[in-house]
């Protein structure tokens, strides 16, 4: 993943933890306070969830997510209720 300068100039790569720095400074900006942190770990949850409710099968979010273990995939989403 590569990340930008302010002048738009592009950097050699992203380093993981600037992208939970950006997404907190989003957040503030966009007073979403009241959603809970927002983190990288959110959007793979939430990619997770949407492929879940989607009736994607287990296999291939595992595969998305990058997951090698069933008992990993299912950490992510037991969690959640479905409505």
């Amino acid at each position: 993943m590569r990340s930008f300068k302010k002048d738009l100039s592009v950097n050699e790569s992203l380093n993981p933890a600037s992208l939970n720095q950006i997404l907190k400074s989003l957040q503030k900006k966009g007073c979403l306070n009241n959603i809970g942190e927002l983190s990288g770990h959110s959007f793979r949850v939430g990619a997770a969830l949407d492929l879940l409710e989607r009736g994607i099968s287990l296999e291939r979010i595992m595969l998305r997510g990058g997951w090698k273990s069933d008992s990993s995939a299912m950490r992510y989403l037991r969690n959640w209720e479905f409505i």
